[in-house]
C-alpha cells in the first residue's frame, strides 16, 4: 500500500508541475500577444492621427459595424491626407468639399488642419449634415476624403452620437487600454 501511495504521490506530483507549466506558457503567451495587440494599436493610432485611447473606442465602435481596425486606420490616415493635400496645393479630393460645403457652414481647412484624424472626420461629417447634403452627396463627398468612409456615418452621424455612446460603452467595459497600461505592456 506503501508503494501505492509512493507511485500516486509522484503521478500527482508529475501532473501538478505539467499543469503549472503548462499555466505559466499560456500566460506568457498570453501576454505576449497583449503586447503585440498593444503595439499594433499604437502604431494604428499613430497612422491614424488619434491618441491610443481615441482609436480604440473608434475601432470597438466601428466594429459594431463590420469594420476592423486596419481598416479604421486607412479611412484616418487618408482623411489626414487629403486634408493635408488641400492645405499644401488647393487641390485635390478635398477641393469640391472645400469650394462647395466649407463656406456655407464657415469651416476652414486651418481648422481641419489642427484636429486629430477623428475630429477632423466628425467634423466632416458635422459640416456636410448642416449643409443638408442629400445622401447620394454624402455617399460623394465621404468616399473623396477616403475609401469606404461612408460605412461610418451611422457612428459619426448626429454629432457622433453613436460613436460616443460606444466608446464609452467600450471604456466602461475595459476595452480601452490606458497609457500606464501601454508603458507596462511595452
Amino acid at each position: 500500500q506503501a508503494n501505492r501511495l509512493e507511485v500516486y504521490a509522484t503521478q500527482l506530483g508529475a501532473a501538478l508541475t505539467a499543469g503549472t507549466a503548462a499555466a505559466v506558457t499560456g500566460m506568457a503567451a498570453l501576454v505576449a500577444s497583449t503586447a503585440n495587440g498593444a503595439r499594433e494599436v499604437k502604431n494604428l493610432s499613430d497612422l491614424a492621427g488619434a491618441t491610443p485611447q481615441q482609436f480604440q473606442k473608434l475601432t470597438y465602435a466601428a466594429k459594431r459595424y463590420g469594420i476592423e481596425q486596419d481598416k479604421v486606420a486607412d479611412i484616418l490616415k487618408d482623411t489626414n491626407d487629403r486634408i493635408g493635400d488641400f492645405i499644401q496645393t488647393g487641390g485635390g479630393p478635398m477641393a469640391d468639399f472645400f469650394e462647395n460645403i466649407a463656406p456655407k457652414v464657415g469651416v476652414t481647412a486651418d481648422e481641419f488642419a489642427r484636429l486629430s484624424g477623428p475630429q477632423a472626420l466628425q467634423l466632416y461629417v458635422d459640416s456636410l449634415e448642416q449643409a443638408g447634403v442629400s445622401q447620394k452627396d454624402m455617399t460623394f463627398y465621404m468616399e473623396a476624403i477616403a475609401s469606404d468612409a461612408t460605412a461610418l456615418i451611422p457612428l459619426l452621424r448626429d454629432n457622433g452620437k453613436e460613436m460616443k455612446t460606444l466608446g464609452d460603452e467600450a471604456e466602461r467595459t475595459g476595452n480601452v487600454l490606458s497609457d500606464l497600461e501601454f508603458e507596462q505592456l511595452e
